[in-house]
């Protein structure tokens, strides 16, 4: 899928890799070879950023793990910008609907609701129009775990919104799974399974509940 910074963004891996490197570190090596780190990390954002803009519809499953332990799988649909949405398998009765605005997780049992700004959460860079990983987020670092390449982000100005950690493939840099860590510091790890990209979606798939 990668094309023309394909050659770039696999130095850039192969240099970030060596270690567990976090962003500030590598600015604050020598200066020959923090200007090389550098052009390298920019580089590989922009390749990871391009990788998220492709996806303008997605549909597939999901596997959810939250930081018990505690399993749970369903159906998600992606349309970027700024919709989403998790249809928990049974007996959950959970349902998360990303509208374009808000992301809304409701209980269809109870019928019950609670509501975030997409732009208060971090699953904005995943969702806004413009990922802007270059410069509009604060990388934490940078950091390779078995066939995956992690990349940990929050927002530059609140870091009090939590943190996302995006799982991509070290090959092809596909998007294959993130793990979201809250304000409270508890973890939730999604991981895709089985996605089709590019396929018509209805409009009402990211609609609120009528509850």
């Amino acid at each position: 899928m990668i094309r023309a910074l394909q050659s770039i963004a696999y130095v850039a891996v192969a240099a970030l890799m060596l270690c567990l490197v976090a962003l500030g570190s590598l600015l604050a090596s020598p200066a020959a070879e923090a200007q090389t780190t550098r052009e390298q990390v920019i580089a590989f954002l922009g390749e990871v950023e391009t990788q998220i803009e492709r996806i303008a519809t997605a549909q597939g499953r999901f596997m959810q793990i939250s930081d018990a332990g505690q399993i749970v799988r369903g159906d998600i649909y992606i349309s970027r910008p700024g919709r989403m949405r998790f249809d928990y398998d049974d007996p959950s009765p959970a349902l998360l609907v990303a509208d374009g605005r808000f992301i809304g997780t409701y209980n269809t049992k109870d019928e019950t609701s609670a509501h975030r700004q997409i732009s208060q959460t971090p699953l904005k860079f995943l969702l806004n129009k413009d990922p802007d990983l270059a410069n509009g987020v604060k990388v934490l670092k940078i950091e390779r775990v078995a066939e995956s390449v992690l990349v940990t982000m929050q927002d530059r100005r609140n870091a009090n919104q939590g943190q996302l950690i995006l799982v991509l493939d070290t090959q092809t840099l596909e998007l294959r799974a993130w793990q979201v860590i809250d304000d409270k510091g508890e973890r939730t790890t999604v991981r895709l399974e089985s996605m089709a990209y590019g396929v018509p979606l209805p409009d009402a798939l990211f609609q609120r509940p009528g509850f």
